[in-house]
């Protein structure tokens, strides 16, 4: 439960600010994600990070999981820059990561 949560903190505190902020700088300057996927992007980190802090593991469980879908429904209108797309992915593998069921050890 201790590397859960871990990479729950991993997630909000370092993962998911900068994927928000490549997010506005990609639709300010270059105008290739939406205004609906940017609000998404915003939506999702302030989704985990209330349920994070309200210390209920089943409502942090489905917010993981509704995040996860949120963003693989982002589709820009054009491919994300290098340095974004593995940021990114990176926060796509880590929802994946922690959708998986916990597998416990004896």
């Amino acid at each position: 439960m201790d590397l859960f949560i871990s990479k729950v903190w991993k997630l909000i505190d370092l993962q998911l600010p900068l994927v928000v902020t490549d997010a506005e700088t990609y639709l300010v300057r270059e105008g290739n994600i939406t205004q609906e996927d940017y609000e998404k992007i915003k939506n999702v980190a302030r989704s985990i990070k209330s349920s994070y802090y309200s210390g209920d593991l089943n409502k942090l469980k489905t917010s993981l999981k509704e995040a996860l879908n949120q963003l693989k429904s982002i589709q820009p209108k054009k491919p994300f820059p290098p340095e974004m797309k593995a940021r990114f992915d990176g926060v796509i593998k880590t929802l994946t990561e922690l959708n998986e069921p916990q597998q416990v050890t004896s």
